[in-house]
């Protein structure tokens, strides 16, 4: 595991499955959707998860840069708009909490079926 990730020392409900790599990492439990990345850590609740609609990104990696820190987004993973109406934001600054948030994220089937499992959402095809 990436050391720069900033671990949650209380997470709610049972931890069913974790996926981490250099960039990136994700927990879920029976109740939180975690995810890491280096220096940054997003905490959301299932429950106020109010939608996941897949994404299509183009066929080149996006690369951005935040502040200092250069981001590749080039995953193997399907990528899905998330969003969610309230999450926690963990820096090395400090915590914040946010309503009416969005992210695109990779998730692989196995997180998939996690969070559909204990969120309620419901798969529409």
């Amino acid at each position: 595991m990436n050391t720069d990730f900033i671990r949650l020392k209380n997470m709610e409900g049972e931890l069913k499955f974790t996926q981490m790599n250099n960039s990136y990492g994700f927990s879920v439990t029976t109740k939180e959707l975690i995810f890491f990345k280096p220096h940054m850590t997003y905490h959301l609740f299932l429950q106020d998860i109010i939608s996941m609609v897949p994404v299509k990104l183009g066929t080149s990696p996006v690369t951005f840069r935040h502040q200092s820190e250069t981001v590749h987004a080039s995953f193997g993973s399907d990528y899905y708009k998330l969003t969610a109406k309230w999450a926690r934001i963990v820096s090395r600054s400090g915590i914040v909490e946010k309503e009416d948030m969005e992210f695109i994220v990779p998730l692989s089937t196995k997180m998939l079926t996690y969070i559909s499992e204990y969120s309620g959402l419901v798969v529409i095809k």
